[in-house]
């Protein structure tokens, strides 16, 4: 007996050292985030019970806790965390965004709270330095009707509810990506046939470079099903996007349209944008030009939305950049069967901005 333990004991510790020791490591995680501030002056119409403010400051500061490893078997296993580090009105909860990620010779899956794929492979028109929606905030339209809305992004940017996404290795050129998020309205995983779930986003890009030329593209679907109650409906949309570069120069836009969003029938916007670019060196210049149109199927009342801005930006050192903007914006709403007529804002605007990444 005590021969078959040590021969036992002798042929465990023997295949023990054949196996090759596990060369990954337990992951680590690095530190990085971003830090913005600008300062805004604006010239903008007045209304009766309505004063905007001439003068604002907008920030967006997140930390970032991120990290990977190899695994013996090739795959890369990785972690994100975005934590907001700002407090305001806008910001409802302690994390941007939080996901992991496999990633292997098949290509990329993604779990957690994350946009989808029509936004990661997006395409939009160059903006450097400050971006549409950044500018966009310091123009304020509310002496309009409550129901006004101004569509600032040809991307769902923003969403980060919990989803799953795929997104497929480069192929000459081409990915693609699917996306499945239960839960439209939350981020965890209540997911209720009362409200809006089972959202699904489709995406197909391209990246490439021919004698010089490079060509950024994609086209994306969306649905997802409507509430379990009367009137409602399934929404869907659909974007596209292209951007041509050469010798610096930039040119292109995007547009998103959406039929029945928030399930309700008749709710339809469309946005879209187009520009030019260049950039040398730590310069960046370019011009922009955004409008969207929103239906509300309540009122029957229709409200529009159009910005001009100029957009530069210097790269003072590394994870240094001093940005600004001058922008012209104005706001309409056309009334339905309710009233007749339409108001109007308008006004001019301008901003700087240090943004530092770290």
């Amino acid at each position: 007996m005590k021969k078959i333990l040590l021969g036992s004991t002798a042929l465990i510790a023997a295949v023990s050292l054949s196996m090759p020791a596990s060369a990954a490591e337990k992951i680590r995680l690095g530190l990085g985030g971003k830090l913005e501030q600008y300062f805004g002056v604006v010239s903008q119409d007045d209304a009766p019970g309505f004063d905007p403010t001439t003068t604002g400051i907008n920030t967006d500061t997140e930390v970032y806790f991120s990290g990977a490893t190899t695994l013996d078997n090739g795959l890369t296993i990785g972690a994100m965390i975005q934590l907001e580090a700002q407090t305001n009105s806008d910001v409802t909860a302690n994390a941007d965004e939080q996901y992991a990620y496999i990633e292997g010779a098949f290509g990329r899956i993604i779990a957690g709270q994350k946009d989808g794929v029509l936004t990661q492979l997006a395409h939009e028109a160059p903006q450097y330095g400050l971006a549409d929606d950044d500018v966009s905030a310091f123009f304020n339209p509310a002496n309009l009707l409550t129901n006004y809305r101004r569509g600032v992004d040809t991307t769902l940017g923003g969403q980060d509810n919990a989803s799953v996404s795929y997104i497929s290795p480069s192929m000459a050129g081409f990915s693609f990506g699917a996306t499945f998020m239960p839960n439209v309205n939350g981020a965890l995983q209540a997911n209720s046939e009362t409200q809006l779930h089972n959202q699904w986003e489709v995406a197909l890009a391209y990246n490439g470079e021919f004698s010089g030329f490079a060509i950024g593209a994609d086209v994306a679907y969306i649905e997802a099903s409507g509430a379990n109650a009367a009137d409602a409906e399934d929404p869907w949309g659909w974007r596209a996007g292209l951007i041509l570069g050469y010798a610096g120069f930039q040119v292109g836009g995007s547009v998103l349209q959406l039929e029945d969003a928030a399930g309700n029938a008749g709710e339809d916007s469309l946005t879209w944008n187009a520009g030019i670019g260049y950039k040398t060196g730590p310069y960046g210049v370019s011009v922009v030009y955004l409008e969207s149109d929103f239906d509300d199927p309540v009122t029957g009342d229709n409200s529009e939305y159009r910005q001009v801005s100029l957009h530069g930006s210097y790269a003072m050192g590394p994870g240094v950049t001093l940005a600004a903007a001058a922008f012209w914006a104005e706001g309409e709403q056309n009334y339905g069967a309710a009233a007749a007529g339409s108001d109007s804002v308008d006004g001019v605007g301008g901003i700087v901005g240090l943004q530092l990444s770290f």
